[in-house]
């Protein structure tokens, strides 16, 4: 299967991540006003988790314009470090948003281990996919460097 190009898996996976950023923003926009109208209490933790949900969509967008570089067949650009430097900043602050979350689940609600063992892993996830995402933007970063100076050689 071509990875490249307009018929590519970069293209297909780019129109699947926008349909789940729609529905992530829909979703987003609807859920307060599902909880109004059926009278059911906002639990602290639902507002905890927004931030996280925002930052999550802002990390879809990101890729989202990184597969616009495999459809035009150009991964090597500048454009790419940029997206991938971008997404790791705001992985950054969701992690701090995890760890928010993990901390105020453990030392204040302390009703559910289980729970509170899921924000670890989320929180520990996060961080990994931060270090992820710096070192591929690196990796990008000097591979678009020996490209230049190739192009530039030539």
């Amino acid at each position: 299967m071509e990875i490249l190009g307009e018929k590519g898996l970069g293209n297909f996976l780019k129109i699947m991540l926008e349909i789940v950023l729609v529905i992530g923003i829909l979703i987003l926009v609807a859920f307060p006003i599902i909880l109004r109208y059926t009278n059911m209490e906002i639990n602290p933790n639902i507002i905890l988790f927004y931030p996280n949900a925002i930052c999550l969509l802002f990390i879809i967008y990101q890729f989202i314009g990184l597969f616009d570089s495999l459809k035009i067949s150009n991964p090597f650009c500048e454009n790419t470090v940029k997206k991938l430097k971008n997404a790791q900043k705001i992985c950054a602050f969701s992690s701090v948003f995890w760890i928010l979350d993990f901390l105020y689940e453990a030392f204040f609600v302390r009703k559910y281990l289980s729970f509170s063992l899921v924000l670890a892993f989320m929180m520990i996830l996060f961080i990994g996919v931060t270090i992820a995402l710096y070192i591929l933007a690196e990796l990008f970063n000097q591979a678009l460097e020996y490209k230049t100076e190739n192009d530039l050689t030539i």
